[in-house]
Order: structure tokens, then C-alpha cells, then sequence
């Protein structure tokens, strides 16, 4: 029997702004583990795990109780003074950087959401360099502010809304081309063009930003041989380069960082979505010289570090830690790749690719061109059979049309079973005609 609030959260869609996108036009009404429920009875396998947010899955009991007890203890006091879950979230994570031999001395400036550390880390760049120029990838993905649209240059949508008005911020802003002969954006085709590039402009760029695994662009991962071409690049011009960890972070590609897969340290790290543990928190990590470089005002957040998110966040990375979700990452992301592997060849698929569960698998037509409709067809055949999934992939043939590929990022601790379930649920939306 639904409550006369049930019924003005049912009708409550019609006050939102159409322009997120809504994946389905339910509302839910319970989340928990790897499964989410509506207000209609519906029950979901998610997939998408809060767009990479929910590390630890829905509703984990011990991230519920760390939020009620901060909640009770302090709620907000912006930068007025400092306060022990910002402290110690900080230290976690510096002692987590260390411990993989990433630097001794980092500190921190912790922020709402990812799009606002990027825009912090180019802030920082261009106080710390003097510089005024910066590189980006085709197939990246920042954010979307104005600076963080600006730099990415993943999907149309992203990309032509705003030509108009953007196209002074990126007049300082280069973007190299690494579309691979098959016209997949490949990361390792893309070193090439750097070089050239930085040989003429090496010396006004501030700062590369990167993506060791794509995120929007269509979960391509970067070579190793690639990513310390990169940074050696970097280094010979004084160049800081920049990681963008914000949905690849905190074990999701089934290492810490996804910059680990390619052995190479980064002078800044910005990191987002799971550090959270489902509540708005990111931020920009880096050596305490670099950070030092700022002037006391020069940047500022009134919500950023909350001590809410920030003990949320502390609980969820200690989760992930004590569970080894890291390794269990690794260990079901392979397993998955092992499933999905041979469908390669059929039912349109033509690549099953990425690190951890942070898993693309790309559709094209017979005739070689991306299949972005059937995509769309075959993720509305899934959710109808319980399943929630999303989509990614650049605009590579120029079309008004984007994502060729299916990504698939549960939860890093979902049971293997219900895996199992949203594999064969998958398979069979692959089947639709």
C-alpha cells in the first residue's frame, strides 16, 4: 500500500530537469548490496554501481554507521577550522600512496565532486608552472564544468553544445590524437603526436592530463610502453602530469590507482566517486613542494571535505582494504573478461577490454562502424530483464550519435553469484535482433 509520500515521490520525476538522462523512469526505493529495488516491485543486478561510486556496494552497514555517528558529531563547519575525519582521510591516503612508493610527502585539498578537482588541478598547474597551456587525449573525459568540458573530448553531446561559448578555454588547450587504425581510441597511438607537439610547445604547457584507463571515452585502457613514453615525455619539459583517478581510483581496475598498471608516478593525482563511499567527496593529492606553491585564498571550497562524506569515505577505503577488494577486483574482473571473451566475432561484439571490473565490450556493425543503436537496444533489453548497465564510447565517426560500448562496473565486493546472474542476463540482451 504506497503512502501519499510514495505517491509524490512517484510523480516527482515530472520536476526534474530532463537533461541528466534518467536510465530508466522508475524510482527506487531501497538499495543494498548489488540490488536495487523500486517503488513498482522492481528488482535490479546493478552494473553501474553508482557510476563507479558504490566500491563497496549499496547501503554497506558499517559506511551507514559511520555517517550516522559523524552526522550526530559534527555535520559542516566548512574551512573555519580543521576537522579529525578530513585529518585522517589524509592520512590514510597519504599512507596509502606511500606504501606503494608514489612520494613520502603529500598533502591534500579535498572537494565536492571530480569535475571541481580537475578544474583545482589545472588552478594548481598553472600557479606552479606559469604556464598556460595544456593536453588532453580524443576520448578523454574530465568533467563537466566549464574547464573540465572544455578538456575532455569524449562524446558529442559533451562536446558541441558548448562549442561556441568554450572555444576560448580551448584555444589553451591541445588535444592529441590517438585514434588507432581501427578506429578505436588507443592511448599508445597517441605518443607520436605528443612528441611533435611538445617539441613546439613544450615550454607554455602547464600540465598533461591523462586517463590511464579511459572512462567515458570507452574504457580503453593505456599501454604500459605508452604510459612511460608519457611520463618521460613529461619529465624532458617540465611538464607536471596529471592523473585522473576520479572513476578508475581505490581498486577499481584491481590496483589502488590505475596508473599503477603502467609503472609510472604522477605529479598529481585527482580522484573522486568511490573515495566517497557514496557520498559527494573528491579531491587533488600531491607532493607538499608542489602544493606549497599556492598562496593562503587562492583557492577555496565551502562543502569540499565535508565530515560526513570524509568518514563515509574513511569507512569505505578501510573496507576495502580489511575485504582485499583490490585483488577481488582483479580476480572477477579476469573472470568476467574469461565469460565474455569468446562472444568476440558474434552478436556484433568486436572487443572485451579493461582492467578490474571497470570492463568495456564494444559492438559494431558488419559493415565495421560503430553500432551505437544496437548498444541502445541491447541495454533496454537488459534492464527489462533486471539488469543495469551503462554505456560509453568517443564519437569516433563524427556522428551526432554516441557510445559503442557497454561498460560494466559493479560493486568490488559482489558476490560472485550474482556475477553469474548479470553475465547470463547480458548474454541473452546480446541476443536481441
Amino acid at each position: 500500500m504506497l503512502t501519499e509520500n510514495d505517491v509524490r515521490v512517484l510523480q516527482a520525476e515530472r520536476l526534474l530537469a530532463e537533461v541528466v538522462g534518467f536510465e530508466t523512469d522508475e524510482v527506487v526505493r531501497h538499495a543494498l548490496g548489488s540490488i536495487v529495488t523500486t517503488y513498482r516491485g522492481t528488482r535490479f543486478i546493478d552494473f553501474t554501481g553508482g557510476i563507479a561510486v558504490h566500491a563497496c556496494g549499496h547501503g554497506h552497514p558499517e559506511i551507514v554507521a559511520a555517517i550516522v555517528e559523524q552526522a550526530a558529531s559534527v555535520l559542516h563547519v566548512s574551512d573555519i577550522m580543521r576537522h579529525t575525519p578530513q585529518l585522517e582521510l589524509a592520512h590514510w591516503i597519504g599512507d596509502l600512496l606511500q606504501k606503494h612508493h608514489h612520494g613520502s610527502d603529500w598533502q591534500f585539498q579535498f572537494m565536492n565532486s571530480g569535475s571541481e578537482s580537475i578544474d583545482t588541478a589545472a588552478k594548481l598547474a598553472l600557479k606552479a608552472t606559469g604556464r598556460k597551456k595544456f593536453v588532453a587525449f580524443e576520448g578523454a573525459f574530465h568533467g563537466r564544468t566549464l574547464f573540465a568540458s572544455a578538456l575532455s573530448r569524449s562524446k558529442y553531446a559533451h562536446w558541441d553544445a558548448y562549442e561556441e561559448f568554450l572555444a576560448p578555454l580551448r584555444a589553451s588547450i591541445f588535444h592529441v590524437n590517438n585514434i588507432g587504425g581501427d578506429g578505436i581510441p588507443r592511448l599508445q597511438d597517441s605518443m607520436a603526436a605528443l612528441e611533435e607537439l611538445l617539441e613546439q610547445e613544450g615550454s607554455n604547457i602547464a600540465a598533461v592530463f591523462c586517463e590511464a584507463q579511459q572512462g567515458e571515452g570507452g574504457y580503453v585502457p593505456m599501454t604500459k610502453e605508452a604510459g612511460q613514453r608519457l611520463s618521460e615525455l613529461t619529465n624532458q619539459h617540465g611538464i607536471l602530469l596529471i592523473s585522473d583517478e576520479i572513476q578508475s581510483g581505490f581498486g577499481r581496475t584491481g590496483k589502488w590507482f590505475a596508473f599503477e598498471h603502467l609503472g609510472i608516478e604522477p605529479d598529481m593525482i585527482v580522484f573522486g566517486k568511490a573515495v566517497g563511499g557514496g557520498l559527494p567527496l573528491a579531491g587533488v593529492a600531491a607532493q607538499r613542494d608542489l602544493m606549497e606553491r599556492w598562496k593562503l585564498g587562492e583557492h577555496g571550497t565551502t562543502f569540499g571535505g565535508n565530515p560526513v562524506s570524509c568518514a563515509a569515505g574513511l569507512a569505505a577505503l578501510r573496507i576495502i582494504e580489511r575485504d582485499n577488494l583490490v585483488s577481488q577486483a582483479s580476480y572477477h574482473g579476469e573472470y568476467i573478461k574469461q565469460r565474455l571473451e569468446p562472444l568476440i566475432g558474434h552478436h556484433g561484439v568486436v572487443d572485451v577490454r579493461g582492467n578490474g571490473l571497470m570492463i568495456g565490450v564494444e559492438l559494431q556493425t558488419s559493415d565495421g562502424l560503430p553500432d551505437y543503436l544496437r548498444v541502445e537496444r541491447v541495454k533496454i533489453a537488459a534492464r527489462n530483464q533486471g539488469l543495469l548497465f551503462l554505456t560509453c564510447g568517443a564519437n569516433i565517426g563524427k556522428l551526432d550519435v554516441d557510445n559503442s560500448t557497454i561498460r560494466l562496473i559493479p560493486a568490488l565486493n559482489t558476490h560472485e553469484e550474482v556475477i553469474n546472474e548479470g553475465l547470463r542476463i547480458f548474454k541473452e540482451a546480446l541476443e536481441v535482433d
